[in-house]
């Protein structure tokens, strides 16, 4: 009876770590993607809300010694920057707008620093903002950093050498923040294979190892041995 209570009492608290985890994981990337749309309206906002104010005092609307609703201020700004990001996008798509962008973005990659945080960030958007393209093919397991211990990490390309060597790209990302993490590049022999879908895979590196399918099955290359 006594180790019933236990075993009752340890898989509920269990069960209430993994929902409480589960739940952080769900509410914390909509706090961050909202977080991150305020701040970038707020800062486009800010930028523009002078601009909008002087105009509405030159047209007359606004008396230049009372000082307009900032709500109303911030509200046309913000449709500014609406409009302005649309017709940006319709100048980027047309021929003239394709080569002056080439053009700016031929001087910034020959910018010292400014040409790595541009490419870094171009990756990324066009990372985030292509649908039909998967970054993680698959969660696997490799050995790393030293023979003997393993690590989870996900399959995200490939290439092929001059003398027809075929390496598979891999992806090991740092606990808890998967956005950083390690390149390497491997022959298939030294892959482990999983049956982990990719959102197994990233809920197991953000959470620490918390949140862990019931189980794991593994190919038949090779079962590592934990």
């Amino acid at each position: 009876m006594e180790a019933e209570r236990k075993t009752f009492a340890h898989d509920l608290k269990k069960n209430v770590r993994r929902r409480l985890v589960t739940g952080l994981l769900v509410v914390f990337p909509i706090f961050v993607t909202f977080f991150v749309i305020k701040f970038i309206f707020s800062l486009l906002g800010g930028i523009l809300s002078p601009v909008v104010r002087k105009t509405f005092i030159v047209m007359g609307y606004v008396p230049g010694n009372i000082r307009f609703d900032d709500f109303i201020i911030t509200s046309f700004a913000l449709v500014l920057t609406f409009v302005l990001l649309y017709f940006i996008g319709v100048f980027a798509t047309n021929v003239f707008g394709k080569f002056m962008l080439g053009f700016f973005e031929a001087v910034l990659h020959k910018t010292p620093i400014i040409n790595n945080v541009y490419k870094s960030s171009k990756k990324l958007i066009e990372l985030v903002s292509l649908p039909g393209r998967k970054a993680f093919k698959r969660v696997v397991i490799v050995e790393f950093p030293r023979v003997g211990m393993k690590v989870i990490s996900f399959v995200t390309g490939g290439i092929k050498c001059k003398d027809g060597t075929e390496l598979t790209s891999i992806f090991i990302p740092t606990t808890p923040n998967p956005t950083s993490g390690f390149l390497f590049y491997l022959p298939e022999s030294d892959i482990v294979e999983t049956n982990m879908t990719i959102e197994e895979g990233m809920k197991l590196i953000v959470s620490g190892s918390i949140l862990v399918p019931e189980e794991i099955e593994f190919s038949k290359k090779g079962r590592p041995s934990f």
